[in-house]
């Protein structure tokens, strides 16, 4: 009682006093710090995410997740060896309608218990993406809102029409394709998607997700060790993917990792055995337990790109698949490493071969998302095949080519600034790997687009493969371009010859100063202040576009169809042979040669019967002394069907050609023809 009177005066005083236009008792409120924490007890040892040992080595994420942004709305396809979606780390982001099985030909992409081929690799990348957060079970993914769906393909024997259908399976649900693997990883192999693939890739990227394109997200390469170069993989050297290269978790250049001129960027991943590697979700089959802490290569870097472009499409879903290189080229972060041979190229982005344009950074990568407008169209020059039947000398000595992109040749695209530089050569060599080939462009900014490979000891050279280059992105393409040529290697006889040669830009109508405006733009950005719900940017529709009609074979249609094939083979033959020998027998027979023709008697027994002639001359021929003979120049015939049109009467020895003539009806068809007055 005391105390509520002591509340009931103090409240007298207050609403009294002249000073105070406002009262209330303050009582203690509860309020919680905004940190990201989950219960999943393997977080704390992802790094990758949230490095609390080395602050600043990871992707820069936690601050994304806070302002909600998690990748909702958005679906990642792992197209692999199969995802087990029934594992409680994805179930409840697993997208059924976005998956299939290529493999077994039907819509479940579970991978098949192989304890030989270890069919857990797809699941990894699936739970680095998306495994769902808060479930006291393993880990984190870095879109945990998003869609996961799986395309079985790895699990048997791949084609290249196989291939081209998973590149485009379900592309108006599926948004972005991870694809961690490639042709072998050995420092010898020069190989990439085949025709399908390549047509697939690019109507991926002008027909997905309503015409904005879809991500294809592939992993660089694992031949470090072999002295490889992802130059060498038709898939990171397409100008139609995102080639995501790994570092580890001190920012260095691991020693499976590849180079090449084509990498746009880099992300983490395991290394050394002393360093840390990727824990993700695993497959519980085979005694799997559902979680990994072992996950590494560049097969665990891609599938963080993919989520990181995940949380880009929810904050602007119309980024189209060229807004996707264009902000990761200007907010890769460049960073010490004494390996690296970082150069700045005229438009002021910074490349290395090892790491691209550098690490992403998945809080730049937003921030830029949320403020993008798209770029202009997709221009492109191609230049004449070049004729040059030029020989290769030896090292240091190089074979120099040059050709010069003028004004007049850029004014039809509307071509100014470049993205991907393309060339296509054909070179024969006995030691493909001793070729070293370099490509300058009118800046000045050298790429090794074919870098020497130990490994590689091919002896048929180069037929119309494709490097390319980012190196030169947004730089000026007018100007001369050259190609330089050598032979590093020690065999003294080896001799080299470019057959022919052909360049390729691609690039738009951006100006240079169009580039320098919307980095300060972008940079403007990086505070965060964009990042809320209030502020938005309107999209333009998407385009109806229908599903794919796509289809592969399954194995049992196949061998149905070659099981129908061989028997029409077979008698395809069997009919042609038979025409064959009865054509010969015909052949054979020999014809009237003179004297007159008569139509053979009937039997006695063919009388009765009126179907069959009795065996007998057909012709009767005159001998030397000028005597009618049956058997002169003459064959016989075996007993054949007489037309049973034909009456008795009608079957007389003595027709003459005239009667008969007279009377077409009656004669036997394919048997009589006229020649020299005589009829057979």
């Amino acid at each position: 009682m005391e105390v509520e009177a002591m509340r009931q005066q103090a409240e007298a005083v207050l609403a009294r006093h002249a000073a105070v236009r406002w009262h209330s008792e303050q009582r203690l409120l509860k309020r919680a710090k905004r940190s990201i924490h989950f219960n999943d007890p393997k977080y704390p040892q992802q790094w990758h995410l949230n490095n609390r040992r080395s602050p600043g080595r990871d992707i820069n994420v936690t601050g994304v997740w806070e302002r909600n942004v998690t990748g909702r709305g958005v679906t990642v396809v792992v197209v692999d060896d199969g995802v087990e979606h029934t594992v409680q780390d994805i179930a409840p982001n697993y997208s059924p309608e976005g998956s299939y099985d290529l493999n077994s030909n039907d819509p479940d992409p579970m991978p098949h218990p192989d304890a030989e081929n270890g069919n857990h690799h797809g699941t990894r990348c699936a739970g680095e993406i998306a495994a769902v957060p808060n479930n006291s079970f393993c880990a984190v993914g870095v879109a945990y809102g998003s869609r996961i769906a799986g395309i079985r393909v790895l699990d048997g024997p791949l084609t290249d029409s196989m291939e081209a259908v998973a590149f485009n399976k379900h592309y108006q649900i599926n948004d972005i394709y991870s694809c961690s693997w490639g042709p072998d990883d050995d420092g010898k192999t020069v190989d990439g998607p085949h025709q399908l693939g390549k047509a697939a890739l690019q109507h991926g990227v002008m027909a997905g997700r309503q015409g904005f394109g879809s991500i294809f997200v592939v992993a660089s390469g694992n031949g470090g060790q072999h002295n490889d170069n992802c130059n060498y993989d038709g898939y990171a050297n397409s100008i139609y993917t995102v080639t995501i290269g790994a570092v580890d978790e001190e920012g260095r250049m691991p020693f499976y990792a590849e180079e090449c001129a084509s990498m746009l960027a880099v992300t983490f991943s395991g290394g050394d055995k002393m360093l840390r590697s990727i824990v993700t979700t695993d497959w519980d089959l085979q005694k799997g337990t559902g979680c990994t802490e072992g996950h590494t290569g560049t097969s665990a870097a891609a599938p963080l790109a993919a989520g990181m472009i995940a949380l880009m499409l929810q904050v602007r879903p119309c980024l189209t698949w060229r807004d996707i290189q264009h902000i990761i080229v200007f907010t890769a972060t460049q960073y010490e490493d004494r390996h690296a041979d970082w150069l700045t190229n005229e438009a002021g982005f910074s490349h290395s071969h090892q790491h691209g344009f550098g690490l992403l950074n998945a809080w730049r990568l937003v921030n830029a998302a949320k403020i993008w407008t798209s770029v202009p169209y997709l221009a492109s020059y191609v230049s004449p095949v070049l004729k040059e039947n030029k020989a290769v000398p030896r090292s240091p000595h190089s074979l120099e080519v040059l050709w010069n992109v003028s004004r007049m040749d850029l004014e039809m695209s509307g071509l100014k600034t470049l993205e991907h530089v393309a060339v296509t050569v054909s070179i024969t060599h006995p030691r493909r790997g001793s070729l070293e080939l370099k490509l300058f462009c009118p800046s000045g900014m050298m790429s090794l687009i074919g870098a020497p490979r130990s490994m590689d000891s091919d002896p048929n050279g180069f037929n119309d493969w494709t490097f390319s280059t980012v190196r030169c992105w947004g730089e000026r393409a007018r100007g001369i371009y050259r190609l330089a040529i050598r032979d590093v290697g020690d065999e003294p006889l080896q001799v080299g010859i470019l057959q022919q040669w052909q360049l390729t830009l691609y690039g738009s109508m951006w100006s240079p100063v169009d580039i320098k405006d919307r980095q300060s733009l972008l940079e403007s950005a990086m505070s965060g202040k964009y990042l809320r719900d209030d502020f938005t940017l309107p999209c333009p529709p998407g385009l109806k576009i229908p599903e794919e009609d796509g289809y592969t074979i399954t194995p049992n249609t196949l061998k149905t169809l070659v099981l129908v094939g061989c028997f029409t083979v077979f008698w395809t033959i069997y009919y042609m042979l038979e025409v064959y020998l009865s054509q010969r027998n015909m052949a054979s027979t020999q014809g009237c040669r003179s004297g007159h023709c008569s139509w053979p008697q009937r039997s006695q027994n063919s009388r009765e019967v009126g179907t069959e002639l009795e065996s007998m001359p057909l012709c009767n021929s005159k001998d030397q002394g000028g005597v009618e003979s049956e058997n002169g120049g003459c064959t016989t015939t075996s007993s054949f069907l007489a037309p049973e049109v034909l009456s008795e009467g009608d079957w007389n020895l003595s027709r003459s050609a005239k009667s008969l003539l007279d009377h077409p009806q009656h004669q036997p068809p394919d048997l009589l023809q006229v020649k020299d007055g005589q009829i057979c």
